[in-house]
């Protein structure tokens, strides 16, 4: 390799190579016959050595006996050849579909509709404003908070057809927010948060009689959407800024927070109504058609639906209806259901590579 220091030589600069005198030029017709005779030997030899050779190569192949080759070839044809078994792994979850890559399969507005609608849409009182949907997989029961001073309620829907079963208004003093179902067969509670009034409340779930009240604080002082993770056994809340809140079960009191990343590296805004799915937070966003899957442990977006040609703007406009806002688990595994704020609808959708 050349450096700075050294010179460039030139074909100007070569010196004539100097030949020993010794070793006879074989153009030159004045070399001593002796030495073209020992010439001849050495060559001749050469030839003999490799006729014997190339008659052992071909005996040793019509006998399928190896050939002899150099061990370093052997060992670099070896390396070329092996395969690194974790590779074959990787390829073979590929393979496999979305059971065995879960943890690889990521989604990204981009990728266009990665969803796809269970049957018919259901029935979805189009006089709710949606804030919270929740789904109790014990008691097969689903039930909804709706918002707005003077209309909020908590209702209790038939999980077949969407149809009201039971619904109880609230205080006109308070907007409605998110809910969660959470707790054990027989005693199933719900808990509500409120928008601005930092005031949530537990309901008995099967009666949908109010138990109790609590204070809480975020980073906004408001509440937005709430979900359960059942494997921490913490609620987790929005307030519509960056983060996302993790609350004590028992006092309601603020444990962490995190903030949000979307995939395009830029911190979350809106972050609203919550779902608790296989280890990810699901969330709403407002006034965008999408579906977020963020990892609670680090507040990344792995994946980000586009939800847009559920019921596309245009066509729900003409019926008055609003952002899309609720979303939760049903008893079928993959498949959720998702509706709107004043939607006269309520579908039930799988989500590709959740």
């Amino acid at each position: 390799m050349n450096t700075s220091s050294e010179k460039s030589i030139g074909r100007e600069d070569m010196e004539p190579m100097q030949i020993d005198s010794e070793i006879p030029n074989s153009h030159d017709k004045s070399t001593p016959k002796s030495f073209r005779f020992k010439m001849c030997i050495v060559v001749g030899a050469a030839v003999v050595i490799l006729a014997i050779a190339s008659v052992v190569t071909q005996r040793k192949i019509r006998s399928n006996q190896p050939l002899e080759t150099d061990p370093d070839n052997n060992k670099e044809n070896q390396s070329t050849l092996e395969t690194d078994p974790v590779d074959i792994e990787e390829i073979s979850d590929l393979i496999e579909g979305d059971e065995q890559q879960t943890d690889n399969f990521f989604v990204s507005k981009e990728d266009g509709v990665m969803f796809e609608t269970i049957g018919d849409f259901m029935y979805h009182d189009k006089s709710h404003f949606t804030q919270g949907l929740t789904y109790s997989r014990i008691s097969d029961s689903l039930f909804e908070s709706n918002g707005l001073y003077g209309s909020s309620s908590v209702c209790k829907l038939d999980p077949t057809t969407g149809e009201n079963i039971k619904c109880v208004g609230m205080d006109q003093n308070y907007f409605a927010e998110g809910m969660q179902v959470y707790g054990k067969a027989g005693s199933e509670r719900m808990i509500q948060i409120t928008w601005k009034e930092k005031t949530g409340f537990i309901y008995d779930a099967s009666t949908l009689d109010l138990l109790d009240t609590f204070t809480f604080s975020s980073t906004r002082n408001e509440g937005w959407g709430i979900c359960h993770d059942d494997k921490r056994n913490e609620f987790i809340m929005s307030d519509g800024s960056e983060n996302l809140h993790f609350l004590n079960m028992e006092s309601f009191e603020e444990i962490r927070r995190i903030p949000i990343v979307r995939k395009n590296g830029q911190r979350a805004r809106n972050i609203n109504e919550l779902e608790y799915v296989n280890g990810r937070v699901l969330a709403n966003v407002w006034y965008e058609d999408v579906i977020l899957v963020i990892n609670p442990e680090t507040g990344l977006c792995e994946s980000e639906y586009d939800m847009s040609t559920l019921w596309p703007l245009q066509e729900r406009r003409k019926y008055g209806a609003d952002v899309l806002n609720g979303i939760s688990v049903s008893k079928e595994d993959g498949v959720l259901y998702i509706t709107g704020k004043k939607w006269n609808r309520m579908f039930k959708v799988y989500l590709k590579g959740l």
